[in-house]
């Protein structure tokens, strides 16, 4: 087995997380290299790039949800799984949190392939010519600050609606728990094949999250300029507007055997618990 580690060093400070997994790794006689957006920090070791060459079997993102987006937008495209260790806040995608005893467990379940792979559907957009894709959302977001932009949503060749809102979330179920669910929409389990679709600080009363199907594609149609954002990343400016579809990637997400969703809704996102009689 080939092990990837990507380390946020925001969240890793001084790569402490790191050096400690790396130096178990190579007690337990595991392969490893790291990915080079690190190289000036670590010396003595193998890395490798967003290319995936060397390529690893599983890659371990040490961070927090937002390293687990960054490195499931080189591992996807390699069919690679990612399994995350959270450094950071909530950590709802990680199969692990960083304790005292996370480097064991971490190495335990590689070695003794103690865990479960799933897949998640991911979006695309096409921008300039080149492609993008995104686990959580792709959204189109107003032009300048203080002002609202008009839309109108189709779905394949059908009107949906229009709006005039701060901007436009096209999501996953992924990315449900995400910026759609700030944005008042629903959690959808992650398994469900659909899009979902809410307006943001929409100026109508009418407005409402829409749950589409995931065949057809999603264009926004924008009355002014806008940005496009994928997971967080501005990957356009002056956009008239996007056309998001499923892609044909799919992220693979290591968990935990009998890893619970709505198990971990209750622990992360702060669900009450039912405590019985």
């Amino acid at each position: 087995m080939l092990v990837g580690i990507y380390a946020n060093p925001d969240r890793d400070i001084g790569l402490g997380f790191t050096r400690k997994l790396i130096r178990r790794l190579s007690e337990r006689n595991v392969g490893f290299v790291v990915h080079d957006s690190v190289s000036d920090k670590l010396d003595g070791v193998r890395f490798f790039g967003s290319d995936c060459d060397p390529r690893p079997d599983v890659i371990l993102s040490l961070g927090g949800d937002g390293t687990i987006l960054s490195a499931i937008n080189f591992a996807a495209p390699a069919g690679i799984p990612v399994m995350g260790v959270n450094l950071g806040g909530m950590g709802f995608l990680t199969a692990v949190t960083a304790d005292e005893n996370a480097i064991d467990d971490v190495v335990k379940m590689l070695v003794d392939g103690a865990y479960s792979v799933g897949e998640r559907s991911m979006l695309s957009v096409t921008v300039g010519g080149k492609t993008y894709i995104a686990l959580n959302e792709m959204v189109f977001y107003k032009g300048s600050l203080g002002k609202t932009v008009n839309m109108e949503v189709r779905v394949g060749g059908s009107h949906v609606a229009q709006y005039k809102a701060d901007g436009f979330i096209v999501s996953t179920p992924t990315g449900s728990t995400a910026w759609a669910l700030s944005a008042g929409g629903p959690i959808i389990c992650p398994d469900v094949p659909c899009l979902l679709l809410i307006p943001m600080n929409c100026h109508q009363l009418s407005a409402r999250p829409v749950i589409a199907g995931d065949v057809d594609p999603v264009t926004v149609l924008g009355g002014g300029p806008g940005s496009i954002i994928a997971d967080g990343n501005v990957i356009a400016e002056n956009a008239e507007g996007m056309t998001v579809r499923l892609s044909e990637c799919k992220a693979k997400l290591v968990t935990h055997d009998g890893f619970d969703f709505y198990g971990r809704l209750t622990r992360k996102l702060g669900l009450a618990k039912w405590e019985g009689r």
